[in-house]
């Protein structure tokens, strides 16, 4: 089978520097048709608008639409997810949606996490992400991407799925084996898109997205001001209940902290890079994109690897020396006995996230970032970072 990646992009050395590398790297027998759409001088108003130009001058029957900043690491697995467009009942498939449930499907590398629930083969989706999603190329010129303004750069990959399904046909999420290698969030008029969505299926409400369910309300007492000043409160307590789990054990700092969006708070650079080893428990993700690629954040180098269990961790964390910046994510905070040996305070600092813990060693263990000092990032009972 034969692919037609797509990319609108407004960044050429982000789309170079991702997208560009890893489909240069692939020397597979897939035939693949690579069409980046230049929009740096704003020729297109829509996401939309630029992908359906794509999808004109596509020539395989599977037209792949994904962001500039997607690393592709295994292009045949691609090619073996696209295979599941042969069956009629899918129309459209992509590599994260959120279940009727609410459950993320798709597992994916999300900056220096990973996200999503395994699916080796497709699974149903209310909606999916538009970081990589792919459909028929005649279904797409029979019913093009929206180009509705209120969906320009958000959304547009919710909407499409919800048209298959309106249709009568299935959205799925399935295992791409991608990084997504995002340096922002764009929250511009994602308000507006989702009232937009909200209005065109109100049949289909509550409509649960990778950026929050669409409920069709105009207002909700979670928006009043007190709450959402204040409201950070409850997931402190609930996070400090773990930290503090993780510290008795561990006998190290801990901090509440989104590593995935404050990675970039670290201290590393392309002479020293941040050396990223996902432990991944499943072993789904390592296993098709578990070997190291160095990817640049802000011209910094991270060298993101995966691995599967204990003990590919140890030999991993073994190759490394005292002196380098390591981050560790994806570690269950009911295991974490195992990491005894390996692990004294002063070179090792750890962090809550959701029902995670991440480890985080080199010198900005001991010197973490100031931001790390917020009332926020101080579990209950802890003295604040130094």
């Amino acid at each position: 089978m034969g692919l037609s990646i797509a990319c609108v992009f407004n960044d050429i050395e982000v789309r170079r520097h991702c997208l560009d590398r890893s489909l240069a790297a692939y020397a597979g027998p897939a035939p693949l048709q690579y069409l980046p759409i230049d929009n740096t001088a704003h020729a297109f108003s829509s996401a939309g608008a630029a992908l359906n130009h794509a999808a004109r001058l596509a020539q395989h029957d599977v037209v792949v639409f994904v962001h500039q900043d997607v690393y592709l690491h295994d292009i045949d697995r691609l090619v073996a997810a696209a295979s599941a467009l042969d069956d009629p009942r899918w129309g459209v498939l992509g590599a994260s949606g959120v279940t009727a449930e609410g459950t993320l499907a798709g597992r994916l590398r999300d900056r220096v996490i990973l996200i999503g629930a395994s699916a080796d083969v497709p699974v149903p989706v209310d909606t999916l992400d538009e970081v990589l999603f792919m459909a028929r190329r005649t279904d797409v010129l029979e019913e093009p991407l929206t180009e509705d303004p209120d969906l320009a750069w958000h959304a547009y990959a919710v909407e499409y799925a919800l048209r298959m399904r309106s249709s009568g046909r299935l959205a799925g999420a399935v295992d791409t084996g991608i990084t997504h290698n995002s340096l922002t969030i764009n929250l511009a008029r994602l308000d507006e898109a989702h009232r937009s969505i909200g209005n065109r299926y109100p049949g289909l409400l509550p409509i649960r997205t990778t950026c929050g369910t669409v409920t069709g309300h105009a207002w909700d007492w979670r928006d009043l001001p007190i709450l959402r000043q204040h409201g950070w409160r409850r997931s402190w307590l609930r996070k400090s209940r773990l930290a503090a789990r993780v510290r008795s054990t561990l006998d190290v700092p801990v901090v509440l902290a989104d590593i995935a969006h404050e990675v970039d708070l670290l201290e590393f650079c392309a002479r020293n890079p941040l050396h990223l080893i996902n432990l991944d428990a499943a072993g789904t993700f390592s296993a098709i994109a578990g070997q190291e690629v160095v990817l640049e954040r802000r011209g910094r180098s991270v060298a993101m690897s995966s691995v599967a269990g204990h003990h590919e961790l140890e030999r991993a964390l073994d190759k490394l020396s005292r002196d380098d910046h390591v981050l560790v994510t994806g570690l269950a905070i009911d295991d974490l006995d195992w990491l005894l040996p390996r692990i004294r305070s002063g070179e090792w600092l750890a962090g809550v996230q959701w029902d995670e813990a991440w480890l985080l060693g080199g010198s900005q263990a001991s010197t973490p970032p100031q931001a790390w000092r917020r009332p926020q990032a101080t579990p209950l009972g802890a003295a604040r970072s130094r």
